[in-house]
């Protein structure tokens, strides 16, 4: 195996749980902060934070999914230009779903919090978004996938 590949396969898995560690890390920060605060709506908190953290581990697997195919990859036929382009695709997956996931579960906890009597149906607009954000995701780990194969 070519030394190079093994350097963008493990660059990709510690990039993953660098980001992932982190944005885990404000989602939990914030609800914990929130749940402190505003004790009766605990469950409701709990319930995003859940979530949330949940949708940002997808993140983490599609750059696990890409790092183990660059690993696979044959250093005779492998394109650098491939790898390349396959770890950009998954860091737009990543930024898709990361970034936009944290802003709308944070956005909902927000809106609850100003609103608590809306509470599930703020919750049911945000699982529906989150859908949304997380298949754009998938859409480019499908494109980082045919660019490796």
């Amino acid at each position: 195996m070519d030394t190079t590949l093994f350097i963008w396969a493990w660059l990709a898995i510690g990039l993953a749980g660098l980001w992932v560690g982190i944005w885990e890390w404000l989602i939990a920060q914030k609800s914990l902060k929130i749940m402190w605060m505003n004790p009766e709506l605990s469950w409701s908190f709990l319930v995003l934070t859940i979530l949330g953290i949940a949708l940002t581990e997808s993140a983490a697997i599609y750059w696990l999914i890409i790092a183990l195919q660059i690993m696979w990859l044959d250093p005779a036929t492998a394109s650098s230009w491939a790898v390349i382009w396959a770890g950009l695709a998954v860091w737009a997956a990543w930024f898709g779903s990361g970034v936009w996931e944290w802003f709308l579960v944070s956005g909902a906890m927000d809106a609850i919090l100003r609103n608590p009597e809306m509470k599930w149906k703020i919750m049911t607009y945000m699982i529906l978004f989150l859908a949304l954000v997380e298949s754009s995701a998938i859409y480019w780990l499908v494109v980082a996938l045919s660019l490796l194969w």
